[in-house]
């Protein structure tokens, strides 16, 4: 008897472990899309990455998860900004050929393109919309959104403009 509960215990701790392995391409995770990334625990500190290029593709709110594409250079980075229902009560007003300057971790899709899970983002009246914490914890993950420091919450930055996070 002693022996099964050991080997289920084993089991357990190697599946624990590899279900954290796997969370970046979202097979541990919460927030999965299309592309195979996790769009909660795929985001990469060691990945982060500040891009400037044009808007190639505005972002459609009816998506989940919102995203738009960028043209830096001649890469195509697809920005996945958040799920539709955080980003409802926004106004997107990005348009084709706006220049914009988004950060975010880098990453590589299982579909071959390269995604950008967007930290932060300027908006188009000069303002900053945040999205995730310094950490890379979402706003529509729970904990103080709003709140400076905190536990884990994300700040919006003033500035003007439409696309503003404040905040729920």
């Amino acid at each position: 008897m002693r022996r099964f509960f050991t080997a289920i215990a084993v089991v357990i701790v190697v599946v624990m472990l590899h279900g954290s392995a796997w969370a970046f391409w979202g097979l541990g995770g919460s927030r999965e899309s299309g592309s195979g990334l996790d769009l909660v625990q795929g985001y990469d500190r060691n990945t982060v990455v500040t891009l400037t290029g044009r808007v190639a593709a505005s972002p459609d709110p009816a998506s989940d998860p919102v995203t738009m594409v960028l043209l830096v250079g001649t890469e195509k980075v697809t920005l996945v900004l958040g799920p539709r229902w955080y980003l409802q009560d926004d106004t997107l007003e990005w348009k084709n050929g706006d220049t914009v300057t988004v950060r975010g971790s880098k990453a590589q899709g299982k579909d071959g393109r390269t995604y950008l899970l967007t930290q932060s983002i300027n908006t188009p009246g000069s303002g900053q919309m945040i999205l995730r914490n310094e950490s890379g914890r979402p706003g529509w993950s729970g904990g103080s959104v709003g709140a400076q420091g905190g536990s884990g919450g994300v700040q919006q930055r003033s500035g003007g403009g439409a696309g503003m996070r404040r905040g729920r």
